[in-house]
């Protein structure tokens, strides 16, 4: 497990809890007070008497009643100045006991978050050493406390997810298979007892990222599911690895080992996702998957069925050099981006039936060892079969290829049928061998078409094929006789000896 897996959560220490609005000091408060009081005051001697309606007089000397009444308004005066003194040291009280609660209550919750992250780092801590302990319970006890870490604390779940990973990453060496001999086995050695139960610990790591990763189809996502989470399972070893409709960001499992079926069925990945140079030693099942970034299979060994049925890949899908040891099903596949085949290799029957091409296809020097069913199947832009090879059956029946297409030096030994299908741009065959029945029956080519120097071993027919311009079959050579041949006019074959079997095909003009 790497360092930076063992990283604990980050701990943010408590916030600043100033921040509310400054008070005046008492002194500055109480000079405001005694100013605007005096000023009151100053104005209320000059100004009583206009309020009160007297009308200017001489400067006479008051008698005693007016004395009195004076002394009375200034005695109003100063109680109310008291007052006034009060009443802004009463509020300057209560804002201070109301900032002072205010500052407990943060300085409190902050204190809190601190405790919280202090009990996360110190169960991370704890459960992290589990996983390295030399008991395979301890080891699940450890898995099961992040796992309720993670789902209590929603920021630490991509940390909880990479420290999964890494141990999903950690060299293992499976278990031999249990013995079906209904005889009494021998003794299990410590060694194999070990062995068993850290399978059965790695099971339960697998099922800890389905569980959360998984969203049912047509529903919310659960409580339960870790949303925007990454997973890294480069070179880990899988079993029986089930990921069907789990939803994640980037993923990788480049050089990954899966044993057993691998059930992606449904899987969404909304980020780049890498399976190049993995090992599928069971079936791998993508049907209906969503790859909604660039996708790598390069150099991926599939042993088993293999089903992208119905898959959708919406950036570039890249399949280069890949081994197909069984059956591969790409039947009403979407690739938005480009469709590299390059090298690939089929060994058993391999169906791209109704799929999808928008962008440029290369299947250029692919192996195809059984059957190659391309039936029904769109290319929007340029595809390239360039030096493939088809051992038994190629059917391009009713195909429709929107850009350029290339058969350049590719070999068909078996049956080949191209019958319906639409070339809308250039096509080339040059230097294409035919080994078996060759049909274009009702093929329509709108661009230019180039046969140089192909070779038909086997009955060809271009019954009811339309060109648009005249095609070119320059140097191209035939089967004879064989009255099965239908050539396109002005094209006829004519037989290079009359001891040879061959024959080369002669513009009549």
């Amino acid at each position: 497990m790497s360092s930076d897996d063992n990283d604990p959560p980050e701990v943010h220490p408590a916030k600043d809890a100033r921040g509310e609005r400054e008070l005046w000091p008492m002194r500055r408060a109480l000079t405001v007070a005694f100013t605007g009081a005096a000023l009151l005051l100053v104005a209320a001697w000059f100004l009583v008497p206009l309020l009160v309606g007297s009308p200017p007089r001489k400067q006479t000397e008051l008698d005693t009643a007016a004395q009195l009444d004076l002394l009375k308004l200034i005695f109003a005066l100063v109680a109310g100045i008291g007052a006034l003194v009060a009443l802004v040291t009463t509020y300057r009280r209560q804002r201070i006991d109301e900032v002072n609660a205010k500052l407990a209550q943060r300085v409190a919750r902050d204190n809190a978050h601190d405790a919280t992250e202090r009990r996360v780092t110190d169960l991370y801590g704890q459960a992290v050493e589990q996983l390295g302990h030399d008991k395979a319970a301890v080891r699940l006890g450890g898995l099961y406390s992040l796992e309720r870490l993670a789902q209590d604390h929603p920021q630490h779940r991509q940390t909880v997810t990479d420290v999964v990973c890494a141990y999903l990453r950690m060299p293992y060496q499976p278990p031999p298979p249990a013995p079906t001999d209904p005889q009494p086995a021998e003794p299990t050695s410590d060694a194999d007892g070990n062995d068993r139960q850290e399978l059965q610990v790695r099971l339960a790591a697998q099922e800890l990222l389905y569980r959360h990763l998984t969203t049912p189809p047509g529903h919310s996502p659960p409580l339960t599911y870790w949303d925007n989470i990454r997973i890294n399972l480069t070179g880990a070893y899988l079993i029986n690895f089930d990921f069907t409709h789990c939803r994640t960001t980037n993923a990788t499992f480049t050089h990954a080992h899966f044993t057993g079926d691998a059930k992606f069925g449904g899987v969404q990945f909304n980020g780049d996702a890498r399976f190049d140079r993995v090992r599928f030693r069971g079936d791998a099942g993508f049907d209906g998957a969503q790859f909604n970034g660039d996708t790598w299979f390069e150099a991926a060994q599939f042993n088993g069925s293999t089903g992208f049925g119905g898959v959708r890949f919406g950036g570039d899908a890249w399949f280069e050099a890949a081994q197909f040891n069984g059956y591969a099903g790409f039947g009403d596949a979407r690739f938005s981006g480009y469709a590299r085949f390059v090298k690939a290799q089929f060994d058993g029957n391999a169906r791209f039936g109704d799929a999808r091409f928008k962008g440029n296809a290369g299947f250029e020097a692919a192996q195809f060892t059984v059957g190659a069913m391309f039936g029904g199947a769109r290319f929007g832009r340029d595809a390239r079969f360039g030096e493939a090879q088809f051992s038994r059956y190629a059917g391009f029946g009713g195909v429709r290829f929107g850009g350029y297409t290339g058969f350049v030096k590719a070999q068909f030994s078996g049956y080949t049928g191209f019958d319906g299908a639409q070339f809308n741009a250039d096509t080339e065959f040059a230097g294409a061998q035919f080994g078996g029945y060759t049909g274009f029956d009702g093929a329509q080519f709108s661009g230019n078409v180039g046969f140089s120097e192909a070779q038909f071993n086997g009955s060809a027919r271009f019954g009811e094929a339309r060109f648009r311009v005249e095609p070119d079959f320059t140097q191209a050579m035939a089967s004879h006789p064989d009255d099965n041949h239908v050539w396109p006019d002005p094209w006829h074959a004519e037989p290079v000896s009359p001891e040879n079997t061959t024959a080369r095909l002669i513009r009549h003009d």
